[in-house]
């Protein structure tokens, strides 16, 4: 038998490559740890640098809002806005009168008379003309008010300018104190602001020519200088105190009190006015004939309208106690932009005379929609993963399953298309439908509201629901299964009593997520949502599901384009922001909260 090679050894051999081997996968597993560290740890900086980017935007908001409240206040538009709100009442009157003319009109087509018959109909009716003279019954009101608004705004807006330039003057003072040291070097816009005063000069109407022509040339010629001599510089200060005595001389002291005398001036006149305006109205509606009303099933509508005439009655005194005891100087406590935010139900921007930024529309808005969504989803995402995961045979499960995640791949904004022009055009032919009459929220009147985009999104969360539901289906142990059939259980009774209770708090948190992945998305709520800034009306039962509303995510994409950087939109946008982010972050840890508390180990 030949001996071995004595410089052969093959353990020393087996160990070289078992060493070597070790030494490259050591490196590599450090380099992939590494790779993915920095990661997770670069992923944690964005989202800090995102979070305090947001929060910090959006800090400024109260102070703003609240200066903004305080002007209101003091201009008069406050105590004006009052009135209006008076006038706006009367206005919601006027619209459910309309609404009942409306069905008496549709009742007259429903018999069989032409369009050319209505309008005859109508003006032979003795209620029509009634009709008529209760909504003109108010322009007397909407012209006092109207008017008294127009004298707050210009008191309001001339405040505004006179804070502008209040501004400027303090911004050229600080020019004159820095140039007034000779050490000091005059800047690029030193030399621009110069040139453009000199100009100004040239263009003085009392000039004379001559002069005007001299600092013309003046002007050329400082143009291509790099440098300007210390005649030009005292020049350039003297100029500038001018423009700054100029501006200061056009600012006015800030008076509430003349404020006050202009929008409370002709006080009896408005009393009047507003006694005159109950008069008329309830001439109006003790002359209806309610003979014509019966005819024609509007009797219990007519009641309901006479019932809120009442209410506004009611009400006169309340509303002149409330403007006598309105105080243009009583202070605004700090606190008061954030309630207005959180609790108020308007969202008006660009107004001409007051914005206001109420958080409730869009709030309500963004969870009717999204709770609507969850309702649809949570049923087709759960028992779709329960049939693919525990009945569906291994063929159809591998072409299900893929296909149903397919869904999450299709961009949002396809989907929006989709709603608008398809989807909700259906169901507004749907509801046209005569078998569908009965509904009296049928036929709608706009295609895009709050039902069209929640379908919309409930498909968008199906496949989010369907791929959590079925993992935590896939993660109940096998023999709990097997002994249920063991004991005889049938298939549906093992599913429904063993494999959906142990998998339920994997369930509840895939509903959560899925619920936090809708309220999060913006473009099919922008599209198909209606964009209404208006709470909606929940006495109205399922007809509320049919009005067109807005959202948090849909309002920030829509306007964010149009705002000026740090003005008080463009806050408002933010503190929305910051609302949204708060919502989506306690719905993810409620939901892994909810898949903590009660999962089971594995037996």
């Amino acid at each position: 038998m030949p001996e071995p090679h004595p410089e052969f050894n093959p353990t020393q051999e087996r160990g070289f490559l078992k060493s070597e081997s070790r030494s490259v996968w050591g490196r590599t597993d450090s380099l992939v740890k590494l790779f993915f560290g920095n990661s997770a740890a670069l992923s944690i900086i964005i989202l800090t640098l995102i979070t305090l980017f947001l929060f910090k935007e959006g800090a400024g908001f109260i102070s703003q809002y609240n200066q903004s409240l305080r002007e209101h206040r003091q201009s008069g538009i406050e105590y004006v806005q009052l009135m209006r709100d008076r006038h706006e009442s009367f206005q919601e009157l006027a619209r459910d009168l309309v609404e009942i003319r409306a069905a008496w009109i549709r009742q007259l087509k429903r018999d069989g008379i032409a369009p050319d018959g209505v309008g005859a109909a109508l003006d032979n009716s003795q209620n029509d003309p009634l009709f008529e003279e209760y909504l003109r019954a108010a322009n007397e009101a909407r012209d006092f008010v109207n008017t008294r608004m127009k004298a707050a705004t210009a008191i309001r807006d001339k405040w505004l300018t006179d804070a502008n330039l209040s501004q400027t003057v303090s911004e050229i003072e600080a020019r004159i104190a820095r140039l007034s040291n000779p050490s000091t070097a005059l800047q690029s816009e030193d030399h621009a602001a110069y040139l453009l005063l000199i100009r100004m000069q040239s263009q003085t109407p009392e000039l004379d020519p001559v002069e005007s022509e001299a600092l013309m040339v003046q002007a050329d010629l400082l143009e291509h200088k790099q440098h300007i001599s210390p005649s030009d510089r005292a020049n350039f200060i003297e100029l500038l105190r001018e423009q700054a005595a100029a501006l200061s001389s056009i600012i006015e002291p800030r008076s509430a009190d003349k404020a006050e005398d202009i929008v409370r001036s002709d006080f009896a006149g408005y009393q009047a006015i507003l006694l005159n305006l109950e008069a008329t109205m309830r001439a109006t509606i003790a002359a209806i004939d309610h003979a014509e009303l019966e005819r024609f099933n509007l009797k219990k509508r007519w009641h309901a309208f006479v019932e809120k005439n009442e209410a506004y009655f009611s009400s006169h005194a309340a509303h002149i106690e409330t403007l006598e005891s309105w105080n243009p100087r009583e202070p605004i406590p700090a606190h008061q932009a954030l309630l207005n935010f959180t609790t108020g139900r308007e969202w008006l921007t660009a107004s001409q005379q007051q914005d206001w930024f109420g958080l409730l529309p869009l709030l309500t808005g963004s969870l009717l929609i999204s709770s609507i969504a969850i309702l649809i989803a949570v049923p087709f995402g759960v028992g779709s993963a329960i049939y693919v995961n525990q009945i569906a045979g291994p063929k159809e499960r591998n072409w299900l399953k893929p296909y149903i995640e397919l869904v999450s791949a299709i961009p949002s904004v396809v989907i929006g298309f989709f709603g608008v022009i398809v989807f909700g055009e259906a169901l507004r032919q749907l509801s046209n439908a005569s078998w569908l009459e009965w509904l009296p929220f049928f036929p709608m009147q706009e295609r895009l509201n709050t039902f069209t985009a929640a379908c919309l999104l409930a498909l968008m969360a199906i496949p989010t629901i369907f791929t959590l539901a079925e993992e935590a289906i896939n993660n109940i142990p096998r023999h709990l299964k097997e002994a249920s059939f063991a004991m005889g259980a049938t298939k549906l009774q093992t599913i429904f009593r063993i494999i959906v209770p142990g998998a339920l708090s994997g369930i509840i948190s895939a509903t959560m997520l899925g619920f936090g992945r809708v309220i999060g998305e913006t473009m099919v709520v922008l599209l198909c949502a209606g964009n209404r800034i208006k709470i909606p009306d929940f006495t109205s039962g399922l007809g509320m599901l049919f009005e067109p509303t807005h959202t948090m995510t849909g309002i920030i994409a829509q306007e964010m384009g149009e705002v000026v950087r740090g003005s008080l939109h463009y806050r408002a946008l933010f503190m929305v922001g910051i609302v949204l982010f708060l919502v989506s972050l306690i719905i993810n840890i409620s939901a892994q909260r909810v898949l903590k508390k009660y999962s089971h180990p594995k037996l």
